[in-house]
């Protein structure tokens, strides 16, 4: 007697689980398509919009400075944030060591100076970038 209780349940279950018993799954409808939603221009670039606001009126002062924050953009993007970034390691190691009575004002103040120095190198690595600010600061 003992045994048929021992392998009664075994069965039992096994025999449940082979023949497929599991939870329900009901398939859902397909949603309703939705509305189609009006189309929107794209924005114009930020640097379009501030020249607009600040020189109304005035399409040569306009894209003087719409090309000059072009090729800003674009010697930030090609050395930029290296150049700052080891900037700011330079100006942090000799401001920490420069200033020793302070050093942790010469570290603060350093590490702001090598970043807007590395900054500067960065964006200047992009050879259009100067004649592009004189260009603007040239155009009345």
């Amino acid at each position: 007697m003992k045994m048929a209780k021992a392998v009664i349940l075994p069965v039992l279950v096994t025999a449940a689980i082979a023949s497929g018993a599991g939870p329900a799954a009901a398939q859902l409808p397909a949603p309703p398509p939705l509305p189609a939603l009006p189309t929107i221009p794209p924005p114009p670039p930020v640097a379009a919009m501030f020249a607009e606001q600040t020189w109304p009126g005035n399409e040569t002062k306009q894209d003087a400075f719409n090309n000059m924050a072009n090729e800003v953009n674009t010697g930030w993007a090609t050395n930029g944030l290296q150049s700052t970034l080891i900037g700011a390691n330079i100006g942090f190691g000799i401001g920490c060591l420069s200033i020793f009575p302070n050093f942790i004002a010469g570290c603060i103040i350093g590490t702001a100076v090598g970043v807007v120095a590395g900054a500067a190198t960065g964006i200047g690595s992009n050879p259009n970038v100067v004649p592009s600010i004189e260009k603007f600061v040239a155009t009345p």
